[in-house]
């Protein structure tokens, strides 16, 4: 019997046998799926796309505010009640549950929202083909063992999710726990698939005790990858081979690269562009939402660029986080980048603390190595920065911190 999930927290462990039990027999479903049990999530999608009913997923810690403003109400949970059938006598076995998915991918669609980092979340409709694009199947993947260390209702939990279900992988949930816990459930699990955002496993590797053979596969996607990093993870990891890739809950999975530098692959020449450094995408790659502006039939992604030669490019920061010091534009990364070379630096992040006359000045949480004093460190943070940047992108506030705040999609939270 082949286990399904494992998430030791919540003391749940479900065999396939068990998942499908769970899925044919007769219960109510809803329109919208709002769970904290993270393994209900997965079955309630699955239910309702095996009933070939409408599917909008909510984040769990969404507020009454929040969910407000996103224009949904109690009466709606209570009005989108809907009764499913048994489907017993539609579903005998597994694998034609999986068939099913497969041969309907162009009639189903699922409803998500993006991580609202930026603003109000905003809705996005995907059709099922895009969700499991990137999705490999093959019988030498049926081994596989997953660390789940996504959101689950965001579109990389999802393509993860259903990369190891059309496998009948077990999937491990790691995500959200503390990491010494996780430390032991990818050691005591033997995971051999990891697929995260770059923050993830930056704190990961201090809890790493003993290096984890089993690792065979460690997928970055999120955030711009730090290839400062990698020599870390081959100590803690040492059979694992490090992948990057691009996705977004608009356009879904595009893009994969083995470093930080991209190729946009032949398949999509024609529907992916860089214009004044910015990563567009044509419509056609597109889901569906009203809160898509195009600039004719391309969308500005917010994610700019720059070449690294004629055919491949590197990510350097969102649009969005650009810092406006007085007229003066500052990448953030930039300055990270400057601040992570000195000596007893761990980690750091920069963001923009409003000013009454620059409008903002920068500022930089630093994580220092463990037996660095504070003011020599501040010091020669200071100095190097004066040597390597221009004035208005050093740093007028540094503090030193324990640990970074993340999103709900577990990326670093620049404030």
């Amino acid at each position: 019997m082949d286990v399904f999930w494992i998430d030791n927290s919540r003391d749940i462990r479900v065999s396939y046998d068990d998942l499908l039990e769970e899925l044919v027999k007769e219960g109510d479903n809803n329109l919208f799926i709002y769970e904290l049990n993270p393994y209900k999530v997965f079955v309630k999608i699955l239910r309702n796309l095996l009933s070939e009913k409408r599917c909008i997923i909510l984040d769990a810690d969404f507020s009454n505010d929040e969910l407000t403003g996103l224009g949904i109400s109690e009466e709606d949970f209570k009005n989108a009640s809907f009764f499913q059938e048994d489907l017993r006598s539609k579903f005998n076995s597994f694998d034609e549950i999986l068939n099913f998915l497969k041969s309907s991918e162009n009639n189903l669609d699922i409803e998500i929202y993006t991580s609202g980092t930026t603003g109000r979340p905003k809705k996005v409709e995907q059709s099922f083909k895009n969700i499991i694009r990137a999705v490999k199947v093959d019988p030498d993947y049926k081994g596989n063992n997953w660390g789940f260390a996504y959101n689950p209702t965001h579109f990389a939990g999802l393509q993860v999710f259903f990369q190891a279900l059309f496998n009948k992988n077990k999937l491990v949930y790691i995500f959200d726990k503390d990491y010494s816990l996780i430390y032991n459930d990818i050691y005591t699990e033997k995971v051999s698939h990891l697929s995260c955002t770059p923050t993830f496993i930056k704190m990961l590797l201090p809890n790493i005790i003993e290096p984890v053979s089993t690792l065979q596969n460690l997928t970055f996607g999120g955030e711009k990858f730090d290839p400062r990093v990698q020599h870390k993870i081959k100590e803690k990891f040492p059979n694992t081979s490090v992948k990057n890739v691009y996705a977004s809950t608009e356009a879904g999975s595009l893009l994969r690269a083995k470093g930080e530098n991209f190729l946009i692959p032949a398949r999509y020449q024609e529907f992916i562009k860089i214009e004044e450094d910015e990563l567009m995408i044509h419509k056609q790659l597109l889901g569906k939402s009203e809160s898509f502006t195009l600039e004719g039939e391309w969308y500005k992604t917010g994610d700019l660029v720059e070449f690294v030669d004629e055919n491949s490019f590197r990510f350097k920061t969102r649009k969005s986080e650009m810092i406006n010091v007085g007229g003066y534009k500052v990448n953030p990364k930039e300055v990270e980048e400057v601040i992570k070379d000195v000596k007893g630096v761990n980690d750091a992040i920069v963001f923009g603390r409003k000013n009454s006359v620059l409008g903002y000045i920068i500022a930089a949480n630093v994580i220092k190595e463990e037996n660095e004093d504070k003011k020599e460190l501040k010091h020669k943070i200071k100095k190097t920065c004066e040597n390597k940047l221009q004035e208005f992108k050093i740093p007028r506030i540094i503090k030193f911190v324990d640990s970074f705040e993340v999103t709900r999609t577990g990326k670093i939270k620049r404030t």
